[in-house]
């Protein structure tokens, strides 16, 4: 049961917005932000910020669609 919680689609819905933040602030050059400044403008803890990271599947796209 642990081993489902960690692969839940909350980590991956997580792990996608991290993603896009992380990608916004780079075209922004802004500065590399804290898992604390994350956790706030996404709206979610850090502790989610952190399993995301660790747990968190992207889909991967194929070079031909």
């Amino acid at each position: 049961m642990r081993e489902q919680f960690y692969q839940s689609p909350v980590h991956q819905s997580v792990l996608h917005l991290v993603t896009e933040a992380l990608k916004e602030l780079t075209a922004a050059r802004a500065p590399s932000p804290t898992i604390r400044q994350l956790a706030q403008l996404i709206g979610c803890s850090e502790e989610t910020i952190l399993e995301s990271l660790e747990f968190g599947r992207q889909e991967s796209i194929g070079l031909v669609q």
